[in-house]
């Protein structure tokens, strides 16, 4: 009896996780597209493959639910495009006009790291990221630079607290003198926080040599093969010229 019980909870663990895959993306097929991406963009830089990079991000943003950081992103799109708009009217700025282009060919991959580092754990990650073989080494370095994007921004808002409860304030207008007060105690934040992660990832067994199983699902699903499959055909379109 007790041997049917554990079955029927571990069947039902797996038809979770099962239903669980039709509604998130694999981290590793964010990743894939989000190395490719850029580099598709910058060997040929175009409006199709912008137009092809942004509705490749929020159609993910779409399947994820993020609609709330997709909506965010819209209105720098749009501040983009009126200074882009602006500058060809008034400034006539061509450095003005490069920085503009490449902060809008960027969005659509800095969408999709923002999805990766706050939809998924460093587990997930690490999971996703051992199968693709690759060393150990860069996984392992790979992992504790996303984990370390949002303890970044949290020691931030610390120091800047900080600063403000001894007097000293943050100011665009001398940008020496802040820079120094913020990036010298985050450089020794830094050092402590990097020893503390990676004492982390040896305590979940990240240094050893046998093969590491996962906790979470980390098959290709339907969503999956779909999302590869719209960028793979929009990018041979593009590339080869049939639109």
């Amino acid at each position: 009896m007790v041997i049917k019980v554990q079955d029927s909870i571990l069947d039902h663990k797996t038809n979770d996780l099962e239903s669980v895959s039709w509604r998130r993306i694999n981290p590793l097929t964010l990743i894939l597209i989000n190395a490719v991406l850029p580099v598709v963009n910058m060997i040929f830089p175009s409006d199709k493959t912008v137009i092809l990079s942004m509705t490749l991000s929020y159609m993910i943003f779409i399947i994820v639910g993020r609609y709330k950081t997709a909506i965010k992103s819209v209105f720098w799109i749009a501040l983009g495009l009126l200074l882009y708009a602006i500058n060809n009217t008034y400034l006539h700025s061509g450095t003005l006009e490069m920085m503009i282009k490449v902060s809008i060919l960027f969005i659509p991959s800095i969408l999709i790291a923002i999805l990766i580092i706050t939809g998924y754990n460093s587990s997930e990650i690490l999971s996703a990221l051992q199968r693709l073989h690759l060393p150990k080494i860069l996984i392992i370095g790979l992992t504790i630079t996303i984990r370390y994007i949002p303890t970044f921004k949290w020691e931030f808002s610390i120091i800047k607290q900080a600063m403000n409860i001894r007097g000293v304030k943050f100011s665009i207008f001398h940008p020496i003198r802040t820079f120094e007060y913020l990036i010298v105690p985050q450089l020794f934040r830094c050092v402590s926080l990097s020893l503390e992660l990676t004492a982390a990832g040896l305590t979940k067994g990240i240094g050893s040599a046998d093969k590491r199983s996962s906790y979470f699902y980390n098959k290709m699903g339907i969503t999956d093969y779909f999302v590869i499959a719209i960028f793979l055909i929009g990018t041979i379109v593009i590339i080869g010229g049939f639109i």
